[in-house]
């Protein structure tokens, strides 16, 4: 019976408390969720942690839980938070973290959630990038999507360096506050 509804059709049956539907969810995504995080951690035993928090976090919000996009790409989401945490608490050098960020960075091109992902992230950006102030805007896209140099941009807007440094750190604030759900992911695009 459970196995014929769709995702959504399971969630509404999961917030209305049938455990059988929460079954199933389980059972569709709990080795692929899996295996993506073994991938990065490299332990089978922390990877299937980091699941089942997930779902047990899942569970006990049931009744209040809101999934605005697909409930794939939510539980990916979910799981790269809580991924991203354990390195957190685990992890000592920031470039352990950096390594970490590349492999999520990297690993986009390997799975249609991955895919889905990346493009909530470009959409996002697009989003906040069209919210800044004109020449912030002008400024933080010749640096971030163009790649040039503070001293060509400040060149080609003719405004100081310093006006330059100025208006990137104001965009990157910005920008990080208003991409809060992408934090760990933006920050490969946000340091340079």
């Amino acid at each position: 019976m459970f196995k014929e509804r769709t995702d959504e059709e399971l969630v509404v049956l999961l917030q209305q408390g049938k455990n059988k539907a929460f079954d199933e969810l389980y059972l569709r995504y709990r080795d692929l969720l899996v295996n993506f995080v073994y991938r990065r951690v490299k332990s089978v035993s922390v990877a299937e942690e980091i699941v089942q928090e997930v779902f047990a976090n899942l569970w006990e919000r049931r009744k209040v839980l809101v999934i605005q996009k697909k409930f794939s790409s939510y539980v990916y989401t979910s799981v790269r938070y809580v991924t991203l945490d354990y390195f957190k608490a685990n992890t000592i050098t920031e470039e352990y973290v950096q390594e970490v960020v590349d492999s999520f960075s990297s690993s986009m091109k390997n799975s249609t959630e991955d895919y889905i992902f990346h493009e909530e992230l470009q959409e996002a950006l697009q989003k906040s990038t069209a919210l800044l102030p004109p020449k912030a805007k002008e400024v933080f896209i010749l640096s971030r999507y163009k790649n040039y140099t503070n001293k060509e941009i400040s060149v080609e807007l003719n405004i100081s360096i310093e006006t330059v440094k100025y208006h990137i750190n104001y965009a990157l604030k910005f920008m990080r506050s208003n991409l809060r759900e992408f934090y760990f992911l933006t920050l490969f695009f946000f340091c340079k």
